[in-house]
């Protein structure tokens, strides 16, 4: 009987154990389950921050490209329009020398120093390109004198008791020209 007993009581102390085993074991492996999520969502996580670290460095890198880009097309839209207009006012100055050549041209020198009279008074001296200097000894009686800054033609104007000053140059004229040409804002980039 105290056998019997024994083996009851082993039986019921290894059934004890082995549920107890068994709820360790569940216990045991929720742990550990829990720690593999926990370490798989870390694992994550730092994937993530990788991927957005990545992907904001891409992002300057993309912004940093595209401004590069941008600046090396304005440089190069503005070296072409700076061309174009270089050209079309060399253009112009080589228009302007040959109707400085054409009988045409006494008729604006004579309008010239018209307009000289009319804002300066009789009292002033004719400055003029070397080359008109003779020139306009014959369509003016004032004192007419080379001045070495007026390249392509026309007439300048001064009243030195006055210190009055009046430019009817083409050089001044095309220079004018130019200034207001490129200061429009159409032209504008």
């Amino acid at each position: 009987m105290y056998a019997e007993k024994a083996e009851m009581f082993r039986a019921a102390i290894d059934k004890q154990a082995d549920e107890e085993i068994a709820r360790s074991t569940k216990e045991i492996r929720s742990k550990k389950s829990a720690a593999g999520k926990a370490k798989a969502e870390h694992a994550l996580a730092e994937a993530l921050s990788q991927v957005r670290a990545e992907k904001n460095a891409f992002e300057m890198k993309f912004k940093k490209e595209l401004s590069r880009c941008e600046f090396e097309t304005t440089k190069a839209v503005r070296a072409h329009r700076k061309k174009l207009i270089d050209d079309f006012f060399e253009e112009l100055r080589g228009e302007l020398i040959e109707f400085a050549k054409s009988e045409k041209y006494d008729d604006y020198l004579k309008r010239s120093l018209a307009k000289a009279e009319n804002e300066l008074g009789s009292e002033f001296v004719v400055l003029a390109a070397a080359k008109d200097t003779e020139r306009l000894k014959k369509l003016t009686t004032r004192e007419v004198r080379t001045e070495r800054t007026i390249m392509i033609g026309g007439i300048s104007a001064l009243d030195e008791k006055k210190g009055l000053y009046a430019d009817y140059t083409l050089d001044s004229a095309l220079e004018s020209e130019r200034e207001a040409f490129t200061d429009k804002p159409e032209l504008r980039l």
